[in-house]
């Protein structure tokens, strides 16, 4: 190979590195959605509150990271409802590997352009059951037999 076809692609690998993080960016906008709709949900991440959507369905942007987003929804007449947004790697980062170099992926790990999330999730609400009224029942005492 000769040195200026060399040194174009030293050039271009240096210039790709972090190519998700240009690309995709570090950050992503999810819709959160319950059925039905109009429930409060908060998300967390390992602890640390992310974001709290006041009501259903509703987006929100959301910093990229390797770890899961757990998501708890409240409405009354319904059960606390957990979901999960599954943290998955983009798809652009096995070619970032091959073009940035361990260079790009370092920095696109780093910043966490190298994961998603869905786009959208939709959690299904689970109603409270209801108990029927307990019944007060009256009760005769026995009649003493007659002698």
């Amino acid at each position: 190979m000769g040195k200026i076809v060399r040194c174009c692609l030293v050039a271009l690998s240096v210039s790709a590195g972090g190519c998700a993080s240009i690309v995709k960016g570090t950050e992503q906008q999810v819709m959160i959605n319950t059925v039905p709709q109009g429930a409060k949900c908060t998300l967390n991440r390992e602890g640390a509150l992310l974001a709290t959507i006041p009501k259903t369905p509703q987006t929100t942007t959301l910093s990229k990271s390797w770890n899961d987003v757990h998501i708890a929804c409240r409405k009354p007449g319904f059960r606390k409802t957990t979901g999960v947004l599954n943290a998955q790697t983009e798809a652009m980062t096995s070619g970032n590997l091959l073009i940035g170099g361990l260079v790009g992926v370092a920095i696109d790990a780093g910043t966490g352009a190298m994961n998603k999330y869905d786009g959208t999730i939709t959690i299904p609400l689970v109603p409270k059951e209801r108990r029927a009224p307990a019944k007060q029942q009256h009760r005769r005492k026995p009649e003493k037999p007659i002698s």
